[in-house]
């Protein structure tokens, strides 16, 4: 069993179910293991298909990780969706039943494919996690993004140990999120603190990438700080908390070329007033403008598109309202 395995790097893959081109479908498991005891942070990254920025920097986190400063070890299935991320699509590519692994925990080794998945990781990460983390980012479309989310009905204790490591891990904001469904969600009803980071985003060039990936290493070290597997202290930035009430998520009614005001990483955070125009729908064949956006409230960007083709009903932009949003010190 990895869990048992003693000090150094070790990969395998967890066989889930064979396809029907005849190839056998496996979820890839890296584990680092430190020189001294300590807890196991499990980590997942490509639930969605189209979300790959967090397994990138994971990558370099490991490869820059010494074990002989280490306590504990590290658990992470650098591609949780292989069907959904063969596809860059969001969900499995399957027939039958709920395709999005994000709401299908703990999942069924006798379900649909999906559930099988889910089932797998449950098994084999998240039951033998200490803290666990499902790390997503902005999929296709240029999105942008820089938060943490927890569950909101996840019991009070294990709600407050993972409100500490979402904290931890140093995004702007913070929100209080339903995750029913979701990997964090069944972590949380094991009693294992568990979060969302949910930042950065796919396609979005070269310097807010790195930007991205550099935020994406120093959190998870600054997690690995607080649970104890590395030496320092964290002290948590000044960060905006929101929940489900105070979320405003603004979608186009219309599908067209969305021309964004709000295209940069700084962006994200910015007080916006109500009635503040954040983009326009161009309808591509007429040249026409479809509709404005405008923000519905005053409150905090936390999310934003780059400028590019968007369905009608697509989140454009979305922000956390102030009246329901509070300073974290």
């Amino acid at each position: 069993m990895w869990a048992e395995r003693k000090e150094g790097r070790w990969f395998t893959r967890i066989e889930v179910t064979t396809m029907l081109n005849g190839a056998m479908l496996a979820l890839p498991l890296h584990v680092v293991t430190g020189r001294a005891e300590g807890p196991t942070l499990g980590i997942i990254t490509n639930t969605h298909g189209d979300e790959f920025l967090p397994t990138t920097a994971i990558r370099a986190l490991l490869a820059q990780l010494d074990t002989r400063g280490l306590k504990g070890r590290l658990a992470v299935i650098s591609v949780a969706n292989p069907l959904a991320t063969a596809a860059f699509g969001r969900l499995s590519p399957e027939q039958h039943g709920r395709t999005d692994l994000h709401e299908v925990y703990p999942g069924n080794p006798h379900g649909n494919t999906t559930q099988m998945i889910a089932a797998a990781i449950t098994e084999n990460v998240i039951h033998h996690s200490d803290a666990f983390i499902d790390f997503h980012s902005g999929g296709s479309g240029g999105r942008l993004q820089a938060r943490c989310d927890y569950h909101a009905g996840a019991p009070q204790e294990v709600k407050q140990r993972s409100l500490a490591l979402a904290r931890a891990f140093g995004m702007p904001f913070v929100h209080e999120n339903d995750l029913t469904g979701t990997a964090a969600g069944y972590a949380n009803s094991k009693n294992i603190p568990a979060f969302d980071p949910e930042m950065g985003g796919s396609y979005l060039g070269p310097e807010n990438t790195a930007l991205y990936q550099e935020q994406a290493i120093a959190g998870l070290m600054s997690v690995m700080t607080t649970l104890g597997m590395l030496d320092g202290e964290v002290r948590p930035p000044r960060q905006i908390h929101f929940g489900l009430k105070s979320r405003r998520e603004i979608r186009p009614h219309h599908s067209g070329y969305l021309a964004s005001n709000y295209e940069r990483a700084a962006d994200l955070g910015r007080l916006v007033k109500s009635g503040t125009k954040l983009g326009e729908v161009v309808d591509i064949y007429s040249y026409a403008v479809l509709e404005e956006l405008a923000a519905p409230c005053d409150g905090y960007l936390f999310f934003s598109r780059y400028s590019g083709v968007v369905g009608a009903g697509t989140q454009a932009f979305a922000i956390a309202e102030t009246g329901g949003s509070a300073w974290l010190d």
